[in-house]
Formats: C-alpha cells, sequence, structure tokens
C-alpha cells in the first residue's frame, strides 16, 4: 500500500481521469440514493391523529400490481365503525368517504386535479386528522362546507363529478379538503374504504383489539403500516421518479467501470517500460496486479471522499425540479441519509476494482524486456477479446436486422433496438481497426503538408490512443442519435394511428380536471362512455376490471323481456336511514343515490338502458362465462349484483361494458374520460372542446415529457462520462508526448504549430468516433422505421435527429481540443 501511496502522489495526473470518474460516480449515487430515500411513502396528513386504521378487505391485486380492495357499504362501514367505537381505549371511530371535488375560480378548476379526486371528506372525518373549526359551525345539510381560507357565509363555486355548484361556507377549518354534512359526503362518495381509530391506549393494544374484532372484514394497520395508505397518485408518481434515479444509479455505476476500465488500460499501456522493470527487479504477476488494485483502490476512497458530500449537497437542490417534472408528489423534500453517503462512497470503491480487473491482468502479463523497449507505435492495438466480442456483436446485429421482418409484429421493435445497441457496442469494440481506414480517408486532402502528414502518422502510429478517444464518443453519438431518433419517430406514427381512433374530428376533454362531470357530459351531443372499476366473482376468485357505462343498449344485445332487475341491495337506501350516535363519530346508514338532479338523463333514442352486461371475448373466457348467463358484481359502493350478460364480442369497448344510468348510480364519484361530439359542443367548466390531432397530440406530448425527461438525463449523463474519458485520455496521452513535441520545437516548430497539430489530432479522432456512431445509428434507425411500418400497416416519417447529434459531437469535440492543448501550453 506505501508504494501505491508514492505513485499516487507522485503521478496524480495520470490517475486524474480515474478520480473524476469515480468522483462524478459516487456524487451520482449520492444524490439518488439520497432522494430516493427520502421518497418513502407517507399516509395522508389527514390520518395523523389517528394511530389505528382499518381498510376494506383485500381481494387481490390490480393490473399495476396494487392492492385491489373491496369497498364497504354505508351500511358496513356504519355497522363496523360503531362496534369498533366500543373496544377498550377507542375515543372515536369514524368512516371516511372521499369524493372528487374541485374549486372555481372564474369559472376555471383550480389546484392539483390528481389531489382534487380525494379532496372531499364527511366532517366527521377531520377528527382523524386533528382539524378543527377556527370560526363558524360544522356543516348540518346538503351545500354546506367547512373549508380553510374561507369565511363562514361565503359563497364557493366548486365543481363536483355532478358537475358545477356552489356551497356555503359555514365554517373554517384549520387544515386541507372540503368537508361536508356527513350524509351530503356518503351521497357523493363511492362507497367506504377507510375507518380510523382515535385513541387514548397504546396503539398496539388498539390495534390487536380492532384484529380480533374485525377478522376477515377489514385489514388493520397501525404505526409506520399506516404509510401503505398513500394515495395510489401519489404513489406513481414516486414510482416514476424512482425509475429514474434507478437507471441514473445503474448507467453512472456501467459508466463509472468503463471509463475506469479504460484510464487504467491506457495507463497500463502508458507504463509498460515502468511495469517491465517492476517484472525484470523479480515482481510476479500478482503483486502487479496487487499494486494496481491498491493504487485504484486508494484513488477511489479518495474520490469517495469527495463525491459522498457533493451529493448530500445536491439532493436538496434537486427535489424542488423533481417536483415540478412530475417525478415527485408536492411538499417532498430531500433529507439527510447517512446510509446513501456511506453506500455511494462504498460502491465507488467496488465499482473502480471491477473496472481495473481486466487492466491489471493485462499488466501482470507484461514481459521484463518490455523495459527495454522505445517504440511508440502500439503493438498490438487488438486484443482477442476485442476481436471476440465485436465480431460476436457484429453477427448479433446483423442476425436480428435480417430476420426482423419475420419476427411478430409485438417484437420487432424491440428486436430493432437490440439490433442497434449490439451494432454499436461491437463498433466500439472494434473501433482499432475501423479507425485506420477512415483516418486514412479523412486525411487525405490534407496528404501534401507538413502538418497533415504529422497528424496522419501520429494518430495511424497511435491507434490506441485514437480509439481510447473515438469509442466513446461513437457510443455516445450513436445512443443520442438512435434513441431520440427512434422516439421520435415513434411519436410521430402513434398520432397518426390515434387520430384514427376517433370517428370525430373534435372532442370534449378535461380543462385542469381529472375528469368531465356528470352535466357538463349529459349536456354534450356525443358518445361518452363512464369509465368505473368493478369486482366480479367467479369460481377462481375475485377480479377486478375496468368497465364502461354506455348510454343506451349495447348495439347487437338486444336483451330478451324477463332479464330480471338487479338484487335489492344495489337499489339506493331509504332517505329515512338512522344516522349513528355522535360519540361514534361515522356518517349515517346505507349510501343513498344521487339526487335526481345528477341522474344521467335518458338516451336520445326512446329505448332505456339494457339491465346487463356486454364482456369482452378475452373477459368472457376468463370468467368462463357466455351470452346468457350471469356474473355476480359488486359495485364500487360496495354493493352486489347478478348481472345478466348480454353479448360476447371481440371489439366490446371495455372488458365490461354496462348502462350508463346504472354505473352512475352505483359510483356516484365517476369522472368521464372524454366526449366524442356528435355537434357542437356546449360549454361547462372543467371541458374545453379540440381537435383530434392536437388531442392526440397533447397526449403524445404529456407522455413524451417524462420519456425526454428521462431520456435527457440518461444522456447528459453519458455524455457527462464520454467527456471525462475522452478528457482524461488526450490528457494523459499528450503528456506522455512531450518528448514527440519537444523534438518539433527543436525543428522549428512553434507553440501554434504543436497546437494545430494536436488539436487536428484530436478534431480527427472525435469526427471518425462521431461519423461511425452517426452510420451505425442511422442504419439502424432505417431498420425502426420498417418495424414501425409493419406494426403499424402504414407509411412512417423518419425523423433524423440532427440537432441533438450535432450538439453531442460539438461538445466532445470542444472538451477533446481543451484537453489536448492543456499539455501542450504548459510545456516543460
Amino acid at each position: 500500500m506505501s508504494a501505491a501511496y508514492a505513485m499516487v502522489r507522485h503521478r496524480f495526473a495520470s490517475f486524474a481521469g480515474t478520480f473524476v470518474a469515480v468522483a462524478l460516480g459516487v456524487a451520482v449515487l449520492a444524490v439518488s440514493a439520497t432522494l430516493y430515500l427520502s421518497s418513502q411513502p407517507q399516509a395522508p396528513a389527514r390520518y395523523d391523529h389517528a394511530p389505528v386504521l382499518i381498510q376494506s378487505p383485500r381481494v387481490g391485486t390490480n393490473d399495476y400490481g396494487e392492492d385491489e380492495r373491496r369497498a364497504w357499504t354505508t351500511a358496513e362501514a356504519t355497522d363496523l365503525a360503531q362496534r369498533l367505537a366500543a373496544l377498550p381505549g377507542v375515543t372515536a371511530a369514524v368512516a371516511d368517504p372521499s369524493f372528487y371535488v374541485q374549486r372555481l375560480e372564474r369559472g376555471r378548476a383550480t389546484g392539483d386535479a390528481t389531489a382534487a379526486r380525494i379532496d372531499g371528506h364527511a366532517w366527521s372525518s377531520a377528527a382523524l386528522g386533528g382539524y378543527r373549526l377556527t370560526a363558524g359551525r360544522a356543516p348540518a345539510r346538503a351545500g354546506e362546507v367547512v373549508v380553510a381560507n374561507a369565511a363562514p357565509g361565503q359563497r364557493l363555486d366548486v365543481l363536483t363529478a355532478r358537475g358545477p355548484e356552489t356551497w356555503t361556507v359555514t365554517g373554517t377549518a384549520d387544515g386541507p379538503g372540503f368537508y361536508l354534512a356527513d350524509a351530503d359526503a356518503m351521497q357523493r362518495a363511492s362507497g367506504v374504504r377507510i375507518i380510523g381509530l382515535t385513541s387514548t391506549a397504546d396503539e398496539a393494544l388498539v390495534a390487536d383489539a380492532a384484529r380480533a374484532l374485525t377478522g376477515p372484514a377489514g385489514d388493520v394497520v397501525a404505526g409506520a403500516d399506516r404509510n401503505r395508505l398513500e394515495p395510489e397518485g401519489v404513489t406513481r408518481i414516486r414510482w416514476i421518479g424512482a425509475q429514474l434515479l434507478i437507471a441514473l444509479v445503474t448507467l453512472g455505476a456501467f459508466a463509472t467501470v468503463f471509463v475506469v476500465s479504460s484510464t487504467c488500460a491506457l495507463s497500463a499501456a502508458q507504463r509498460r517500460r515502468e511495469l517491465g522493470l517492476l517484472r525484470a527487479v523479480g515482481a510476479t504477476p500478482s503483486q502487479v496486479r496487487l499494486q494496481m488494485y491498491a493504487e485504484t483502490a486508494l484513488i477511489s476512497l479518495l474520490a469517495g471522499l469527495v463525491g459522498a458530500p457533493l451529493g448530500a449537497a445536491a439532493a436538496p437542490l434537486l427535489a424542488a425540479p423533481m417536483v415540478g417534472a412530475g417525478l415527485e408528489p408536492a411538499g417532498f423534500t430531500a433529507t439527510w441519509q447517512p446510509a446513501a453517503l456511506v453506500g455511494a462512497a462504498l460502491l465507488g470503491v467496488i465499482v473502480a476494482l471491477c473496472g481495473v480487473a481486466v487492466a491489471a491482468r493485462r499488466a501482470s502479463r507484461v514481459p521484463p524486456l518490455d523495459a527495454l523497449r522505445e517504440a511508440a507505435a502500439d503493438p498490438r492495438p487488438m486484443t482477442a477479446s476485442r476481436w471476440i466480442g465485436g465480431l460476436l456483436g457484429t453477427a448479433g446485429g446483423v442476425v436480428l436486422l435480417a430476420t426482423m421482418p419475420a419476427m411478430p409484429l409485438e417484437t420487432q421493435t424491440t428486436a430493432g433496438m437490440g439490433a442497434a445497441m449490439l451494432l454499436i457496442g461491437a463498433a466500439a469494440l472494434l473501433a482499432p481497426i475501423l479507425i485506420i481506414p477512415l483516418v486514412r480517408v479523412i486525411a487525405w486532402p490534407a496528404r501534401g503538408t507538413a502538418a497533415g502528414m504529422l497528424v496522419r502518422e501520429g494518430t495511424l502510429t497511435g491507434v490506441r490512443r485514437v480509439a481510447a478517444t473515438a469509442a466513446p464518443v461513437l457510443a455516445t453519438v450513436g445512443l443520442t442519435v438512435l434513441l431520440t431518433g427512434t422516439i421520435a419517430t415513434i411519436e410521430g406514427a402513434v398520432g397518426i394511428e390515434e387520430s384514427a381512433e376517433y370517428p370525430a374530428t373534435t372532442l370534449l376533454v378535461p380543462d385542469g380536471t381529472p375528469g368531465l362531470s356528470e352535466k357538463v357530459t349529459t349536456a354534450q351531443r356525443g358518445d361518452a362512455e363512464l369509465p368505473t372499476r368493478v369486482l366480479v366473482s367467479h369460481p377462481g376468485g375475485i377480479t377486478g376490471y375496468h368497465a364502461a357505462g354506455v348510454t343506451g343498449a349495447p348495439e347487437g344485445a338486444a336483451p330478451p323481456s324477463d332479464i330480471p332487475a338487479p338484487p335489492s341491495d344495489a337499489a339506493a337506501a331509504p332517505s329515512d336511514a338512522a344516522v349513528p350516535p355522535s360519540d361514534a363519530a361515522v356518517p349515517p346508514s346505507d349510501a343513498a343515490a344521487p339526487p335526481a338532479d345528477d341522474a344521467a338523463p335518458p338516451a336520445d333514442d326512446d329505448a332505456a338502458p339494457a339491465e346487463g352486461a356486454v364482456l369482452h371475448t378475452e373477459t368472457a373466457d376468463e370468467l368462463g362465462v357466455r351470452a346468457g348467463g350471469t356474473i355476480a358484481l359488486r359495485w364500487p359502493d360496495g354493493t352486489t349484483a347478478d348481472m345478466p350478460v348480454l353479448a360476447v364480442e371481440p371489439d366490446a369497448k371495455a372488458p365490461i361494458t354496462l348502462p350508463r344510468d346504472l354505473v352512475r348510480a352505483h359510483d356516484p364519484d365517476a369522472l368521464t374520460s372524454l366526449v366524442v361530439l356528435s355537434g357542437d359542443p356546449a360549454p361547462g367548466p372543467g371541458a374545453e372542446a379540440v381537435a383530434v390531432r392536437d388531442f392526440v397530440q397533447r397526449e403524445i406530448d404529456e407522455e413524451g415529457r417524462l420519456v425526454d425527461l428521462f431520456l435527457w438525463a440518461l444522456i447528459g449523463l453519458t455524455a457527462g462520462y464520454t467527456g471525462i474519458a475522452v478528457a482524461n485520455t488526450l490528457l494523459m496521452a499528450t503528456a506522455a508526448r512531450r518528448p514527440e513535441f519537444r523534438a518539433m520545437r527543436l525543428a522549428g516548430a512553434g507553440t501554434g504549430q504543436v497546437l494545430r497539430v494536436v488539436s487536428a489530432e484530436s478534431l480527427l479522432a472525435t469526427g471518425a468516433g462521431a461519423l461511425l456512431g452517426a452510420v451505425v445509428a442511422g442504419g439502424s434507425l432505417f431498420g425502426m422505421r420498417a418495424a414501425v411500418e409493419n406494426e403499424l400497416g402504414q407509411p412512417v416519417a423518419l425523423v433524423i435527429p440532427w440537432g441533438a447529434g450535432t450538439a453531442v459531437t460539438a461538445a466532445c469535440a470542444i472538451l477533446a481540443v481543451l484537453a489536448a492543448a492543456l499539455p501542450v501550453v504548459r510545456r516543460p
């Protein structure tokens, strides 16, 4: 270790690339880990004073891997809450119905549309968050509300699933949300999924008692487990952010290995005489390897001590941009995470040692006679491993491109991307042999000048140096052109395909809201589906399905006249439902149907919707039912019905299609996604009419925003490491050529002429790498376009990202010139 310390101390410039690469890698690891560990699920603040919470029963998982739960009916929630309230130490058991509400200002919806989906609550549930009245009184009847930042007596314009409404503020609360009278809130919510317990006793004892009482009727959570109740929308935002952080960590680790490996390989090549001298004086191969491992471990440890604090300092600065980009929920902050810093520093050392492994093994094989070598030419720029890897990658990429037309349509795009990645990797490995003919062609016009001859011959002599400079540029330019070109081409194709799905030219879509209200939807002339989520019981268990409520009997599904109506438990509860005792603080019993003005109007034709379901063929196969059978359906409000199956269709609009008025009755909080207009749009708050093409482009841009964010973050990190690799290679190589530059000066060359020569060599290497990357990526893009055309069955315009490729190439060229010129300017 003492020899390694002395080497690092006296020849730190030779390890500068490794130091910078590891420091940057550790910083990326530290900031990513800090942000990731800071972004953990959190129970909503409205449950801060409820140490024990009961969730409605779990019945499986949905398509996102999240828990699928059935809601309690109001009667079930009331009964369970009353029994829970009687437990020792429980001061109140409160059901928490939630529903969509958004404030209107000058006719436009305000606030976070996603958070608004669960912003409405019953006043009794305010106790779960410890919220109190600061002025006025609690709401007592429909149309009254308690909110923050509003004075009693004020009139409040809001938008709900029913439509625009005006409420009267009866009180001011010290917490967020809209709190209605319990009966009013229960009518607006689609079932109950949470019951909270306030308590003066030990939470563990209360939780155990609640579990014994609840049994399979609910899941009891307490302590840190309450964080599982974080809203699904917030969890998905955290998941998106986590994917970016994981990608950055992965790419940072691999890029660090690449830079360290190339740096150590070049260092070992330049130290062949020194390593040969060590072998000549008796050093064994294992001692040579140990020397290089010790040097790398020491330099990476020092880099970690620099990179970890940098990452910790950068994490809080990135919290706000991540929230603004939609990668973290509102209110997210980066907290101090010592484990992230220590882990990042240790991982930096491990990654660096992995990077030096190949170079150390190669250095240990240097023969003692290399101590006498004086030639500057690379004896063997292509190793056996580079030949094998390069040829295999080329063969794999060519085979994939050749067989892609015969592959299934859904796999062609993925195969094309895989082929392109293989070809880019193969070109990087074969760079030493590809560079030679390319340099000869590029340098041919300047063959008659002295400077041109020096550049050409110096480049051909130092093939390993040129390849080490060109390979990272090749990979970066190739990946940039490939990824940005592929995404732009696919986005254009998707726009054409999605525009063709709508038969109309104009759509009514949400404007600053999560969906369209019932009043706005039914005021339009056009086709609108009301989405909902239903649970179906079958011999294999319970499965959740997306369902669509449509107006009128589904096409081709004329039901027989004797189709039975749904069971009585699906009907509305009587209006005189009893209110539970005040000490239980629960909403009134059974869920009443929405008021008459909330119900969907009859269809334009005279036929009333059929009381039955139309299943998609895949859904019918999964459930094992056919037309004429029945399905055991559980609605979002918790009620059940045996629903007749009217038809099974392969092109059904949804897995399960149901009458719209029935969906509205059992899912009063549902919102319509869009309306395909067949006439002039009727104005309404929270809605706007847009052309189909504009709507599709807006959707593409919204999805593309996150894709572009991921893409440019990865490209930026890759380009940063490429800059380090290029700069370090040229710094080390140019510094080692100082005797050559002294000879040029002795022959009459000035500093400016030497600078022009080394700058030209650097630009030549960078240009060769960029050209190879662009050629490989461009050829792969044509294959990708062919795959997309086969998949869509229509011509697709190929998008060549000239700007992105040029920008990356220019950045690499500037870094290369500066890195090559610095040792010349600082001549000995």
